[in-house]
């Protein structure tokens, strides 16, 4: 037995006792709804959410936990060597959490400096190092209310919620941007989650590039300082949708609201393909035309391209509206049922699995990108071989495919551009 498999199995051992009921409890309630959350990552936090308030570590287990997976996640014991530019420690956010004078919510935080900054570590501590989920349903909330509770303007558990989830967002996006620019990379990619919650305000965000070290000349400002204006003028809460140039927006860095989940993302050049913002020649002349025309338009080549990639994690499967669940799960299967009986055979599919699986590969390789703003928000047409794929913009949902043809020009449209 290895060095590595002998603490591996100590690890075991220190959370066995405790690991059988919970873990069966846990996972038998979370598994049953798999099939319903968006993505991985959003199944992942709630298993680890559920594994927290059935399991009941103490914080010995907890401490000693940790310490052997810190032993073990080490290059001695690695199997590959781990890459700098590909993986950004929280370690780095844990550091500048012990630099920051202010937060990005503290206008709800009634402390002075010095306990605003205890809190900051305190999140740091909690959620950074010991490695507790951010989300819903836990204890962190109830923990914090408890520390700094007196301090907040508004004692609820939403609130608290709001402002540790935001503030550790801060601390991960402005520790990446600052080690992004220490191994030299000079742009980032703003990076919406990309489903159902995503708000039109985030949605705007998705895909821009903006200078890392602007940004990280903002972070230092607000490390230095200690003045709470400085921080409303330099982080402002955006809630509107944000249009025009990127380099002219009053933020541009993530989070961008209270509950924000958007993340900087280093950005390499990519092969060039050119985009351009076209009116059609059938398009009619409208003031939603015009702002379509200009909002895209302010966007640079490379901020349209990556508007048109987000499209290749869109799926039939994603509900379009609000909502979650087994319902919303089985209406959106619902919905590609339909489409399929209606455009499937004509388009020559022999089953929905290959309808479905063509219109992706659509989606990746397309010879025509439309984008269209309608009553139903935005929408993506993709179009190649004579057939046309229409994914939601503010959804990522798959919403049809079928057949392109002059009917298609014929449809009644409030603006469309073509932008490849």
């Amino acid at each position: 037995m290895t060095e590595q498999d002998k603490d591996i199995e100590s690890a075991l051992n220190i959370v066995l006792p405790a690991l059988e009921a919970g873990l069966q409890k846990a996972l038998s309630e979370t598994l049953k709804k798999a099939r319903y959350f968006i993505s991985q990552q959003d199944l992942s936090r709630y298993i680890m959410s559920m594994l927290e308030s059935h399991m009941k570590l103490s914080q010995k287990q907890l401490d000693a936990l940790n310490k052997l997976l810190e032993k073990i996640y080490t290059k001695e014991h690695a199997a590959f060597p781990v890459s700098t530019k590909l993986t950004i420690s929280d370690e780095r956010a844990i550091s500048y959490a012990t630099k920051l004078h202010d937060f990005y919510l503290g206008r709800f935080f009634q402390g002075d400096r010095e306990i605003r900054l205890d809190s900051v570590k305190w999140m740091s501590n909690y959620y950074l190092k010991k490695g507790y989920p951010a989300g819903k349903n836990q204890e962190g909330a109830r923990k914090f209310l408890d520390e700094f509770g007196n301090y907040l303007s508004q004692r609820t558990e939403t609130k608290a919620r709001q402002i540790v989830d935001t503030t550790v967002n801060y601390l991960r996006n402005s520790s990446r941007i600052k080690a992004m620019q220490k191994i030299r990379i000079k742009k980032y990619r703003w990076d919406a989650t990309g489903d159902r919650l995503t708000c039109p305000a985030c949605r705007s965000m998705d895909g821009r590039v903006f200078d890392t070290g602007e940004a990280v000349r903002v972070i230092e400002m607000l490390e230095a300082s200690e003045d709470p204006a400085l921080i409303k003028e330099l982080r402002p809460i955006q809630t509107d949708v944000q249009k025009g140039s990127s380099s002219r927006l009053p933020t541009r860095m993530p989070p961008l609201h209270p509950d924000c989940r958007c993340r900087a993302v280093a950005f390499f050049e990519e092969e060039t393909v050119m985009t351009t913002v076209e009116r059609p020649t059938w398009a009619k002349d409208t003031p939603a035309q015009r702002e379509l025309e200009e909002e895209f338009r302010a966007l640079t080549n490379e901020e349209r391209l990556n508007r048109i990639r987000a499209h290749m994690g869109s799926s039939w499967l994603r509900p379009a509206t609000g909502g979650g669940g087994e319902n919303a799960y089985k209406e959106a299967k619902n919905d590609l049922e339909r489409h399929f009986i209606k455009h499937g055979k004509d388009l020559g599919f022999k089953d929905i699995d290959t309808y479905s699986k063509a219109s992706h590969d659509i989606i990746k390789e397309p010879e025509e990108v439309y984008v269209e703003k309608g009553r139903d928000g935005t929408v993506y047409h993709f179009i190649k071989d004579g057939k046309v794929v229409v994914s939601n913009d503010d959804a990522l949902k798959i919403e049809s495919f079928y057949k392109f043809d002059e009917r298609w020009r014929s449809f009644k449209r409030d603006g469309i551009i073509r932008m490849l």
